[in-house]
């Protein structure tokens, strides 16, 4: 995933190296950034505790523990980091910076979100876990809508960035 997500952060990065040109406040967005990920980790406990209650997800614990079943091949720190940077970073680059970016160019704000929260979701089947491809969709469409309304990549960015290690590493719900 470190590589691959890497390659897309290159590529998408040469598309659009205005993201980090512009004048932004970065401490604003940054500040933003960090914000969202604490809701989006409370979005994310809520979620949980409706699942844990109903019956929606089979399996529900088992498929949260396959979400984390790399923890124990490789240290927790490095995970972080990884998740952290090249992992964060380069999904963000990738599917709001570049991909939903492009398509709204296109067809629209509302319409690129749609596409992008599809295709990001679909990525995601591979891994045959309902809980992962839900966990895509929910902040498919959080990070996308931050992306529309911050107009800029660095909010949702620094969103991922760091709820990714906190979710997987740091406060993880397995």
């Amino acid at each position: 995933m470190a590589v691959s997500t890497t390659i897309l952060s290159v590529i998408s990065f040469a598309h659009y190296r205005d993201h980090f040109k512009k004048e932004y406040n970065y401490i604003r967005e940054i500040i933003i950034g960090i914000a969202s990920a604490v809701i989006l980790y409370g979005v994310f406990y809520l979620g949980k505790i409706i699942l844990d209650s109903s019956a929606l997800i089979p399996n529900l614990e088992q498929n949260i523990s396959g979400v984390y079943a790399s923890k124990g091949i490789i240290p927790e720190w490095v995970i972080a980091i990884l998740l952290f940077f090249p992992a964060g970073f380069g999904e963000e680059i990738f599917w709001r910076g570049y991909i939903q970016r492009k398509f709204s160019e296109k067809y629209g704000k509302m319409l690129a979100l749609i596409i992008t929260v599809f295709f990001y979701t679909t990525v995601h089947i591979s891994t045959l876990n309902p809980v992962l491809m839900l966990a895509a969709f929910i902040a498919g469409i959080y990070w996308g809508l931050i992306f529309i309304w911050r107009g800029n990549i660095i909010a949702p960015l620094v969103s991922h960035m760091v709820w990714d290690p906190v979710i997987f590493i740091i406060l993880p719900f397995n």
